[in-house]
């Protein structure tokens, strides 16, 4: 339990220096915890952490996404939310850009909006991921979506 307050709060604090916020009720804030060892099928990158704070603003159909990583070569060849239970890969439902840094910040129309109403409400259903060529393609590390 202690655990999963300090990574809340830590999420918190990290959500708060980028300025990332719900606007109203209706919108979510999520994030994740990205390994390595959660890419499937596998193999990430063993030492590839990272993590990602999302907010989804309802009414203006927008995804935004905090992310940090380390330990993972860059350039990135890919970035996105998928839908999946955690020990299976799934299809791509959100794009980013690929990030250049460690860190960037970047938001999203979304037109489908009950994807965006799904992943708030169901987040454990959804991960992301950062994938990295040539040594993984399929995905270097991932981390599946919760509330924080």
């Amino acid at each position: 339990m202690r655990r999963k307050i300090a990574s809340s709060a830590l999420i918190a604090c990290f959500a708060g220096l980028l300025g990332v916020a719900p606007a109203s009720a209706d919108d979510a804030y999520l994030y994740a915890i990205m390994t390595g060892a959660a890419e499937r099928p596998g193999p990430g990158d063993p030492d590839g952490i990272g993590r990602a704070v999302i907010t989804i603003n309802d009414q203006a159909n927008q995804l935004c996404l905090a992310l940090q990583f380390a330990n993972v070569t860059i350039p990135t060849s890919g970035l996105h939310i998928h839908v999946a239970p955690p020990e299976s890969p799934g299809p791509i439902v959100v794009r980013f850009s690929n990030p250049t840094t460690n860190q960037m910040y970047e938001c999203v129309t979304v037109a489908d909006e009950a994807l965006l109403d799904d992943i708030a409400a169901n987040p454990h259903k959804y991960y992301i991921n950062l994938h990295t060529l040539p040594g993984f393609g399929p995905g270097a590390i991932r981390g599946q979506l919760q509330t924080v």
